[in-house]
């Protein structure tokens, strides 16, 4: 069984090995495709004002118009650019492995309009004590607790790292500008990760380097990233 330590030894060469070739992706994280995420995000935008707008029976340029227009262009950019967003991620291809930072492309604006939020919060929580008394700590304390979290809201970068184990397999889908790298046998450490570019020539610039530094891995290419799962080891009587 592999200690802890072994595995921040790993990690600290990991880091420290010369860096063979490095590359930056901006993209969805593989689930759904950019055209899939704004239809989500309209979906879901523009289910409450759309609801609103039937109920009032809002007329066309009306006060009532305007204020549901105006929450649905705020649903359906908070549901986009907060709940959804792309990653920005930088990889570096190392003989070890490959170690990577990602981050959500949140606009700043985004994580000043919330804690701005959050900051009024507070306000009306400390308004609800004196008005309302000791009782108003049952809601609103809650509240401005989660309050204080939130104003202290500003991006985070994550780190990754997956290592090269005794017997890789490089997946390869031919049409899609994504790679996978997997084990034949299983480890406990990360050796299982997929890998985006904005290129097929990226991808396969990377290709050709994986296969040179590691002459030993299993090469795999496929159709379509789902056809990963016909290997064996993805197999079990």
């Amino acid at each position: 069984m592999i200690s802890n330590e072994t595995v921040e030894r790993l990690e600290e060469q990991l880091y420290t090995d010369r860096v063979e070739y490095n590359w930056k992706q901006v993209g969805p994280d593989g689930n759904y495709s950019p055209t899939v995420r704004w239809a989500l995000s309209l979906m879901i935008g523009l289910f409450l004002p759309t609801f609103l707008m039937i109920v009032s029976d809002a007329s066309w340029w009306s006060a009532a118009f305007w204020f549901c227009f105006t929450l649905a262009v705020m649903g359906v950019l908070i549901t986009r650019y907060l709940f959804i967003p792309d990653k920005h991620r930088c990889y570096y291809l190392t003989t070890m492995g490959i170690h990577y930072t990602e981050k959500d492309m949140i606009p700043d604006v985004a994580y000043q309009v919330v804690r701005g939020f959050a900051w009024v919060g507070i306000v009306v929580c400390v308004i609800a004590v004196f008005v309302l008394g000791p009782l108003a700590f049952v809601g609103a304390g809650g509240f401005a607790l989660m309050s204080f979290g939130m104003t202290n809201f500003k991006p985070t970068t994550e780190k990754h790292e997956v290592f090269f184990s005794d017997r890789p397999i490089l997946f390869n889908p031919m049409s899609d500008s994504i790679l996978r790298i997997d084990s034949n046998i299983p480890t406990e450490y990360s050796s299982s990760r997929n890998f985006y570019f904005s290129s097929l020539g990226e991808k396969d610039a990377v290709v050709s380097l994986i296969k040179k530094i590691r002459k030993d891995i299993e090469y795999v290419e496929m159709a379509k990233m789902n056809d990963m799962f016909k290997h064996p080891i993805f197999i079990q009587d």
